[in-house]
């Protein structure tokens, strides 16, 4: 089986990107040069217990989803970060008083029984990011 290494994320600003992401809870811990490539690259470790990949299947022709395939056509639609119970409300009126938007004035119902909003791509160096946390129907 093949082991998640991590996720190549081209970027225009790195400052930002690192401020939202602290937010999240992860800070960089390497940078390096890659002449050969033309880039510098920046390390942010994830603490994965267990992850998923998430095919999005549209069912409505209407939907976001469905809108970005007619778009941009199939790939990579969103990076999702889960939090405790609990900590998605005050997350997100953090987030807001920094400056990023979300998507959703308040969190929605997702996928397992979770809270859910976005961290609009505009404000999110181009990258549309779930921040998600299970809801009152969860189980523990």
């Amino acid at each position: 089986m093949a082991i998640l290494d991590h996720i190549g994320i081209a970027v225009t600003d790195v400052p930002q990107l690192e401020k939202l992401f602290a937010l999240l809870g992860l800070r960089k811990n390497h940078s390096e040069p890659v002449p050969e490539q033309g880039v510098v690259t920046h390390f942010l470790p994830l603490p994965i217990e267990q992850a998923h990949l998430e095919f999005l299947e549209p069912t409505d022709p209407q939907g976001t989803v469905a809108q970005f395939l007619a778009k941009r056509g199939p790939g990579i639609h969103h990076l999702s970060f889960r939090l405790k119970k609990g900590e998605l409300d005050p997350l997100s009126a953090r987030l807001k008083e920094e400056g990023f938007r979300l998507i959703y004035p308040e969190p929605r119902p997702g996928a397992h029984q979770m809270r859910i909003n976005f961290i609009h791509p505009a404000s999110a160096g181009g990258m549309l990011i779930e921040i998600m946390e299970p809801s009152s129907l969860a189980t523990p």
